[in-house]
């Protein structure tokens, strides 16, 4: 008898243990799920895993030596004249607002459209977040009017996003700047050395124009550590803000101090632990190496989509009419007017893998207020983001946008 319930309860716990597996294997289905065409894929290769073993045998793994390399590299490259390697682009927004003194009380305009993060950053300091409409269907970068509206005499900064690796209207922005004497923070998640062709014709790296540039390195971007950031400027002033707030606002490094070149240090601000690491430093290093054909290869598939998809009455398709020689594509968003569920549901079935940039930043709940944000862009919450990375075939590509525009 005992037999018989012992070998009745084991076949119970293994149901019991099928059915659990079955279920998580249903609620987790998206995040396990072999994508046919996934939506991002980094270029990392043996020269990544090289440099990483060329740090880890150094025995210094914090930041030092190959940070400063980074950092050089990156800011040659930019043409800007400084440049600090952080440990994320949320960290490099922070120390931007701290930097340019925005505090409680003032106002900081930025775009609806665009990460969480580009707002959070601004109101960890006690500012207000203003947020601004695209400029319209063809541009989704901040509009130039809405700026000029939304300016009071609490208005202390600017918060520009280069969606997708396309420059926002630098010229007219810089120019409300020195009028009404703002702050302007770019951030440029999207768009590692994208650049901004002026009506004078010069040319200048998106990140170098405004007050202070930041950069992230996450998993996704164009060129990637995992996590990473990076703040530029050209401002000496701003510069020495920004290398006490990485790191506690201690006047000495640790490999400054390991090195023999200082003894000790003294604490001059309230700063942050937001440093890098070697380790990350490094495959930064090796994927500047690869940024300019990989960036290059973005153009191509970006193009390729817009062949495909700019006359799909169905889709509204960005930045048409933006010169794609200056852009660094990041993400293919598009608007789909009509059917969005069933089309992303149908990618979802053939094995491809989509995302949304973004819900609009003011409707969160934690930024909601009494009246909600409502864009002039009719169909703005029904971004659809496409497939986009070096690599990805033409075929692919036609196979995505037949299913978009056949449907």
């Amino acid at each position: 008898k005992n037999t018989m319930v012992f070998g009745w309860i084991l076949v119970d716990l293994m149901i019991m243990q099928l059915l659990l597996k079955n279920l998580i294997i249903i609620l987790f289905k998206e995040f396990i799920m072999d994508w046919k065409i996934p939506l991002s894929e980094p270029d990392l290769g043996q020269e990544e895993i090289d440099t990483v073993i060329s740090v880890i045998k150094s025995k210094w793994l914090t930041m030092g030596a190959v940070t400063a390399e980074f950092e050089k590299k990156f800011a040659e490259k930019m043409n800007v004249k400084y440049a600090f390697a952080v440990n994320n682009a949320t960290a490099a927004l922070h120390i931007a607002n701290v930097c340019l003194n925005i505090k409680e009380g003032d106002e900081v305009i930025c775009p609806a459209l665009t990460f969480v993060a580009s707002a959070n950053a601004s109101k960890y300091t006690g500012a207000k977040v203003v947020f601004a409409d695209i400029t319209d269907e063809n541009d989704w970068t901040i509009s130039v009017s809405d700026i000029k509206k939304l300016i009071t005499k609490k208005t202390k900064a600017i918060v520009v996003v280069h969606y997708a690796g396309f420059s926002c209207n630098m010229e007219e922005i810089m120019n409300i700047a020195k009028e009404y004497n703002l702050k302007v923070i770019e951030d440029c998640a999207h768009s590692p050395f994208a650049a901004y062709k002026f009506s004078n014709g010069e040319i200048k790296s998106l990140g170098s124009i405004g007050d202070v540039g930041c950069f992230s390195f996450f998993g996704n971007k164009n060129m990637t550590t995992g996590e990473g950031g990076m703040v530029t400027t050209n401002s000496d002033e701003i510069a020495q803000k920004i290398k006490l707030l990485r790191s506690h606002g201690m006047t000495t490094l640790t490999y400054e101090r390991h090195k023999g070149h200082a003894s000790g240090y003294d604490v001059v601000e309230l700063g942050y632990n937001y440093r890098i690491d070697e380790i990350r430093s490094a495959i930064g290093i090796s994927q500047l190496n690869k940024i300019d054909y990989n960036n290059t290869e973005r153009r191509r598939v970006y193009k390729t989509y817009m062949d495909y998809l700019s006359n799909c009455k169905n889709v509204i398709f960005p930045f048409k009419d933006s010169d794609l020689s200056l852009a660094t594509p990041h993400i293919m968003p598009i608007i789909l007017k009509n059917n969005y569920l069933e089309i992303k549901n149908l990618l979802k079935e053939k094995g491809i893998q989509t995302s949304k940039h973004y819900d609009l930043v003011p409707n969160f709940s934690i930024y909601k207020e009494d009246k909600p944000f409502v864009s002039k862009i009719e169909h703005i919450n029904n971004i659809l983001t496409l497939p986009l990375y070096p690599g990805l075939k033409q075929d692919d590509i036609k196979f995505i946008c037949d299913l978009v525009s056949n449907y």
